[in-house]
């Protein structure tokens, strides 16, 4: 079977060409930096989002549990487009690490935007260019900054004799296109020590230090390509944290109370963590924050959320007699704690019995490049497989026989250390199935109007029809009927609002692709992390906590609406169907609406399969309607699909756009036929009636011939035809007085039509039996 975390790869790349976090209205909010970039657990914190369309924000919606309001030491709060403060109260039991918020205004809901609950208080970064005008720290702290082209930052603290500090940038996994490297300088500005690109941390650095000596030290941040700008931001943690790179086990079981302890470089006096996983039903991920014992300051790490049990290795398990036992289908955890380390679970599979293993390491903070391989009982290789690029390593086994089986886990490069643990997900490895990725992670619809957002679905041996729906839509949200095609992988989604539904205020929704594989009904929930990745300078993993979190809100209603009649179409090859655009202006607003089917990706994609195309033309100035004809030529596959029109207005120095809501192509076949005789016998010299149905595609109208094949010697038919009119027709077969006598098994009915172009129609019915006595 296909590979989906291969196929994932290509969706991400598919995306990255038309991918933004958010499908928006003109007024929508959006929210480029936040001030500071964190909150504290137990406190209230007044942070400032600077950004566009912020006027007359109502409120935050988090992540992490919080409240919030509009700041009321601010004056003229909420009256500026370009800013706005709101006071975050985070409760004291807040999961430490990396999270999301977005702001709400009447204009609609804004894209996610990383923030850090952070036990670490936050300073804002200072003119600090230069060593001589270093920023003065007082430690613990955390700083908020960023990094101008060919510049670098400073920082200066003081410490005892053999004190140990640790220190973090955090960039690259909050979106930041900043590469950080980090270097300790000391009071004569020459450096002891630097880090840059860290294990696990995708690009970020870490690193902890004891100084010998008591005194004045300088901490520098620069890109390592010494690049810088706007969106080169970072947050600089320095305390008494441990550097942690991933939770052991690297998953809990949702809403169970779990004993957790952490792997990463430095873990100093770190205790194993007892905590509560939530129950949150949906919820993918956690975070927990760690600290030292004694200590002020937490590093914190990211913590799968499943269902099912959860097994760790025993070591020694480096060889096939000394393997970890485990239950097949168990979560599988383990350390490689040396350079070469190899681990072996052992396990009992049935004949014939699939399953798939997939590895789990960077996406969560690992540096594990993990090698599976599955050993027979008698110790032969039966399959292994590797990671490619950013993708884990996925293999899907098939045992040949009952017996005990053994996975071999390792470095691909033989690396280990403290923080090189990882997981393996095993499960029935699925017939056929496919994976969704959403284009945004938040939609504005305008009240009365409709939005689309693009659709990629990575297909894993499954070709079929996908149907796709957004879900948990507040009252007077719709999503239109929506079908990813026969063998193809994109669609675009169109979800439209009454134009009395509430507006200003934002909804949690989902997006799922559902389908009929084999004989179950799958349904899989929709990703967004596809698109946040893009958004925030191609990072290389979206937090999981964020992977499904998607938002609607319902903006202020735009000059013009679009609506298709009728919403649903059925043609077939070489048939042509209509479709009437139909659009609502506001006064004054009589333009030119120019049409265009939506497009998507690189190449440009429809949605529409080859064979299958639009004449598309504008709505006249002055006029409301307009007849779109798609039309199939004879190699235009059977399937349904979904075909979105854009319609763009300019009024003026405005212009606006809009979707139509998406049309349902059914493809059908042309006509379809069925003939069987009145009787099962006729005699010499007799006639016979054979009763004719024809029932049409209903883009089809045109006449039918109708010819008999393959009869008897002597067995004649009466010339036949349907007008448009008749789908049913009585045939008199004749049979001379000379006729062959017998069974005639093989006699066929073939129906004949034009299409479009004139294009033949033909179709030939089941054999119609009978005998000639």
């Amino acid at each position: 079977m296909p590979r989906p975390a291969r196929r994932a790869a290509l969706s991400l790349a598919f995306l990255s060409a038309f991918s933004v976090a958010s499908i928006a209205s003109a007024q929508a909010p959006s929210v480029t930096t936040l001030t500071p970039q964190a909150v504290l657990p137990g406190q209230n914190i007044d942070v400032t989002l600077s950004g566009a369309n912020l006027k007359g924000a109502t409120g935050l919606v988090t992540t992490f549990p919080s409240t919030s309001v509009l700041s009321p030491d601010v004056k003229d709060n909420g009256t500026n487009p370009a800013s706005v403060v709101f006071r975050v109260t985070t409760p004291a039991d807040a999961p430490v690490g990396i999270h999301a918020l977005r702001v709400a205004t009447p204009g609609g809901v804004s894209p996610l935007k990383f923030v850090i609950v952070d036990d670490l208080p936050s300073v804002a970064q200072a003119a600090n260019g230069t060593l001589a005008t270093a920023q003065a720290l007082t430690l613990p702290i955390a700083v908020d900054g960023s990094v101008a082209s060919l510049g670098k930052q400073f920082f200066k603290f003081t410490v005892a004799a053999n004190q140990k500090v640790s220190f973090e940038v955090v960039a690259r996994r909050m979106g930041s296109a900043l590469d950080p490297f980090l270097r300790i300088l000391n009071a004569q500005g020459r450096e002891i020590a630097n880090a840059d690109d860290s294990l696990g941390l995708t690009g970020d650095c870490q690193l902890s230090y004891t100084f010998a000596a008591a005194g004045e030290y300088f901490v520098e941040v620069r890109d390592v390509q010494n690049r810088g700008g706007g969106n080169f931001n970072f947050r600089l943690r320095v305390g008494d944290f441990p550097l942690l790179n991933v939770p052991y086990p690297m998953a809990v079981k949702r809403g169970a109370d779990a004993t957790v302890n952490v792997a990463g470089p430095d873990l100093d006096g770190v205790q194993p963590v007892v905590l509560k996983a939530p129950a949150t039903p949906g919820a993918v991920a956690t975070t927990a924050g760690v600290k030292r014992a004694g200590g002020k300051s937490s590093g914190f790490v990211s913590l799968a959320l499943v269902d099912g049990e959860e097994a760790l290795e025993v070591e020694p398990n480096n060889t096939a007699d000394k393997a970890t036992r485990v239950n097949l289908g168990a979560g599988l955890n383990g350390r490689l704690e040396l350079p070469g380390d190899v681990d072996r679970f052992v396990f009992t599979a049935k004949a014939n019995q699939k399953m798939t293993f997939k590895a789990i390491t960077r996406q969560q903070g690992s540096p594990v490049d993990l090698t599976l391989k599955v050993f027979k009982p008698d110790g032969a290789l039966l399959v292994e497989a590797e990671d490619v690029g950013t993708e884990d390593a996925l293999v899907n086994a098939v045992f040949p026989a009952d017996g005990d089986y053994q996975l071999q886990c390792s470095d691909l490069l033989n690396r280990g250390g403290p923080q090189f643990a990882y997981r393996v997900e095993v499960y029935p490895t699925p017939v056929a199935g496919f994976s969704v990725a959403v284009n945004a992670d938040s939609l504005n619809i305008p009240a009365g109007g409709t939005v689309n957002v693009p659709i990629v679905a990575a297909r894993a041996g499954y070709t079929g029809p996908i149907q796709i729906a957004a879900v948990d839509l507040p009252p007077g949200v719709t999503s239109v009927p929506t079908v990813i095609g026969m063998n193809l992988t994109t669609a675009m989604l169109t979800v439209k609002a009454n134009p009395d539904a509430a507006s200003g205020k934002p909804f949690p929704i989902r997006v799922v692709g559902t389908a009929k594989v084999g004989e179950a009904t799958v349904e899989v929930p929709g990703t967004v992390d596809a698109a946040i990745k893009t958004a925030n300078a191609a990072m290389p993993f979206a937090p999981a906590v964020v992977s499904r979190d998607m938002a609607l809100a319902v903006a202020p209603a735009i000059p013009i609406a679009l609506r298709a009649e009728p919403a649903e179409i059925i043609l077939g090859q070489s048939l042509a169907a209509s479709v009437k655009v139909i659009a609502t202006r506001q006064p004054m607003y009589d333009e030119d609406i120019t049409l265009a089917l939506a497009t998507f990706g690189t190449p440009p994609q429809t949605g529409l399969p080859p064979g299958l195309t639009a004449a598309v033309k504008p709505i006249a100035k002055g006029t409301n309607e307009v007849e779109i004809v798609f039309t199939a030529t004879a190699q235009a596959p059977l399937s349904e699909y979904t075909a979105v029109l854009i319609g763009t207005l300019k009024h003026g120095n405005e212009t606006h756009t809009v979707a139509v809501p998406g049309v349902m192509l059914k493809m059908q076949a042309p006509m379809t036929i069925a003939a069987a005789a009145v009787e099962p016998k006729v005699a010499k010299g007799g006639m016979l009636k054979v009763k004719v149905t024809v029932q049409r595609n209903p883009a089809f109208k045109g006449p039918v011939t109708l010819t008999f094949q393959n009869l008897p010697k002597g067995v004649t038919a009466a010339a036949a035809m349907l007008t448009p009119e008749q789908k049913e027709v009585e045939v008199v077969l004749t049979a001379a007085a000379d006729a062959a006598v017998g069974a005639a098994a093989n006699v066929t009915v073939k129906a004949d039509g034009q299409g479009v172009g004139n294009a033949a129609l033909s179709v030939t019915s089941a054999a119609v039996p009978f005998t000639v006595e």
